[in-house]
């Protein structure tokens, strides 16, 4: 309800100028589409054009002024309508829509799209049609509440499975913020990493359809974005971005040459490095503390939440 009131979402998909012989179906699609049911959810496009038809009338008092919601009832459409087998009689008003974002929220096939859109940001970028079942029912037995959900996806055998640990690719704005957070770089001026996040593919706030990113590895891997990942990285480490400070030879203290590839392997990423990559950097001859961290950085295991 708090977004489908927001007046940046009534603007972002017009449906603050939506009215009664003026329709626009870009909300309706998408808050059954995205918010709700999810594309499989089996509306139909009548179901997009009467909801439209209910929302008619919600828009925005004194947009340019930067007013919050309002209900314009010259603008509804009033007349008789049916969206998803509900039957909403003439002369109704902004309690249609009301009515039928709560039983969006209450429908079947919402549980089962939030349960699909949590497995896949927690579990695996394919989660166990099981588990997504499991979690679905336990939205609606606890009333959507979202901690309850999450927690079953977080209690799910599934979500420990060694074989799904560590599967997640980290998108570009999880990769760069985790690596500046792994390095305690100091930030003065945070446009060349706004630049870095565009050159591996993730801009801020420039996901154009309101989809937003994709939470899937099959978004961001590709030959291109990894060496512009490893760049940042060696970028970041070395200490050769404007406006960026690191250090990290402060992560490693006194250790000797040998040493310094576990070292920075356990102060980067926990220890959590397979021989290969072990192997891959040491096969690099002797170098810098800077090039190491920075290897660390552009790793298989780095990538990975």
């Amino acid at each position: 309800m708090a977004t489908a009131k927001s007046p940046a979402m009534l603007f972002y998909l017009d449906n603050a100028r939506s009215m009664n012989g003026k329709l626009n179906e870009n909300y309706a699609r998408e808050i059954m589409e995205l918010h709700t049911l999810g594309v499989d959810g089996g509306y139909t496009q009548t179901d997009v054009t009467e909801l439209a038809r209910v929302l008619t009338g919600w828009s925005i008092a004194m947009p340019r002024e930067g007013g919050g919601f309002i209900f314009r009832p010259r603008m509804h459409d009033s007349g008789a309508k049916t969206v998803l087998g509900v039957r909403f009689p003439s002369g109704g008003g902004i309690g249609e829509g009301e009515r039928m974002i709560h039983i969006l929220a209450h429908h079947p096939a919402t549980a089962h799209h939030i349960a699909q859109e949590l497995c896949q940001r927690l579990v695996s970028d394919d989660p166990p049609k099981a588990l997504v079942d499991r979690v679905a029912k336990v939205f609606l037995a606890s009333d959507g509440d979202l901690r309850k959900t999450v927690k079953a996806v977080i209690d799910s055998p599934e979500f420990w499975d060694p074989g799904v640990y560590r599967a997640k690719v980290k998108s570009p704005f999880e990769y760069v913020v985790s690596a500046v957070r792994a390095v305690d770089a100091h930030v003065d001026d945070p446009r060349p990493i706004a630049r870095a996040l565009q050159q591996i593919g993730e801009p801020l706030y420039g996901a154009q359809p309101p989809t937003g990113y994709s939470d899937k590895a099959e978004a961001w891997v590709n030959t291109g974005a990894l060496m512009s990942r490893l760049n940042f990285a060696l970028a970041l480490a070395g200490d050769t971005m404007p406006g960026v400070r690191t250090n990290v030879t402060a992560l490693v203290g006194s250790v000797d040459a040998s040493s310094c590839v576990d070292a920075l392997a356990i102060a980067l990423t926990g220890g959590n490095i397979t021989e290969e990559t072990r192997q891959t950097i040491e096969s690099k001859g002797e170098q810098q503390v800077r090039t190491i961290a920075g290897l660390i950085l552009g790793s298989p295991e780095f990538q990975r939440q």
